[in-house]
């Protein structure tokens, strides 16, 4: 009786699967991969823009910086086929044009996510160029990518211009020319890409790019882990000054100083610089360059308001999910560090905190005291 039940059964659901096998479309899962490399390379170019400008006062070399990202199809770091091209377009609005992707509130009103970007202060933007990297073919990659560099020539040039005073301009392909109101925030550039042709791969160039791996910003989902590793490469372009804020004056090789760079970083630095001092324990061991660049970002992320455990708990992604990640992958001694110095900085935010209610209360008090005395006329 059972069998037969099973058989009923096994006929009953077979039109249904035979049904949702032919409206099955194989391309669904690539539009679903499409679309999510795009959303989230977007959402870590915005969030180096963010950090760059918010890191401003840890770096020696400074630069104006746009409040838009824009975006080609022409760049991707892997090349796709036709049909994976159209694909792309279909699911992004993006095609290869350089088009708006992002916007900042300080953006011109005339500006829209979606518009056609032909020139920045008056020179064509290129369709993008092949990068050729030798050392790729001894790492087992492929030596030849889709490059970005042409581009960023152009909008570097673009913002060094704005810093010595000459107003920022894009031309859409419309014909209409817009200035831009730039903000003055940390030079070079920290980047990634959703087609990263070695997507395991830290890459710094000195001070002046810094490549994210792929595996790593493909994997960030809330703001503040897209912060965090953007502020990571900002590490390597901020200022020996700025880091020697963070470092104990007994060893600078081997301790980095709770509070220092968010004290920099921060409007009220003074209050909570004066917590960090009235820490018994304030500095944390590091072992290496990269050990210090996690707690820089963690920071980096508590002085934008965020949340100071985001680095930390991505780590830890990683590692569940086996994702290569280069210089980023914290070791268990990095991890216990990231953890640590997460607390203590959220708990110099907390005596903050507290600090500026004591501070306002007594103002109040104060106040209320100088209203209750009697008003005294001067005597003629």
């Amino acid at each position: 009786m059972r069998a037969l039940a099973a058989v009923i059964l096994a006929a009953w659901l077979l039109p249904a699967q035979a049904q949702q096998t032919a409206s099955y479309d194989p391309k669904d899962f690539k539009r679903v991969v499409f679309k999510t490399r795009y959303e989230r390379e977007v959402q870590f170019r915005a969030a180096a823009i963010q950090v760059a400008w918010s890191a401003e006062v840890l770096c020696d070399a400074t630069t104006e910086i746009e409040p838009f990202v824009l975006w080609s199809l022409g760049t991707v770091g892997r090349r796709l086929d036709s049909d994976d091209l159209s694909l792309y377009t279909e699911v992004t609005g993006m095609d290869e044009q350089w088009r708006v992707a992002w916007l900042d509130e300080g953006a011109p009103d005339d500006l829209h996510v979606g518009d056609v970007v032909v020139a920045v202060n008056g020179r064509q933007l290129p369709q993008g160029g092949t990068r050729f990297d030798f050392g790729a073919i001894l790492r087992g990659s492929s030596p030849l990518s889709n490059s970005e560099q042409p581009f960023w020539d152009v909008m570097l040039q673009a913002r060094e211009e704005a810093k010595a005073g000459k107003p920022m301009t894009v031309t859409l392909k419309d014909g209409r020319t817009l200035e831009v109101d730039t903000q003055t925030g940390c030079a070079g550039s920290v980047t990634a890409t959703g087609f990263d042709h070695e997507p395991d791969r830290f890459e710094r160039n000195g001070a002046v790019r810094v490549k994210i791996p792929a595996n790593a910003m493909l994997e960030a989902r809330a703001r503040d882990e897209f912060r965090w590793l953007a502020a990571f490469g900002t590490y390597f372009q901020a200022s020996e000054k700025a880091l020697g804020k963070a470092r104990d004056s007994a060893n600078v090789a081997t301790a980095f100083v709770v509070g220092k760079i968010l004290a920099a970083a921060v409007p009220g630095a003074g209050m909570l610089l004066s917590a960090a001092e009235q820490q018994a324990e304030r500095a944390i061991a590091v072992d290496s360059v990269v050990g210090s660049a996690d707690l820089f970002a963690n920071e980096v992320v508590a002085a934008m308001g965020g949340d100071v455990n985001a680095g930390w708990r991505l780590n830890e992604r990683f590692a569940e999910l086996g994702l290569q990640v280069d210089a980023l992958q914290m070791d268990a001694f990095r991890l216990s560090n990231a953890k640590e110095h997460a607390q203590r900085v959220a708990d110099l935010r907390a005596a903050q905190a507290r600090a500026a209610a004591a501070a306002e209360a007594a103002e109040r008090r104060a106040q209320e005291e100088a209203r209750r005395q009697p008003l005294v006329l001067p005597v003629r």
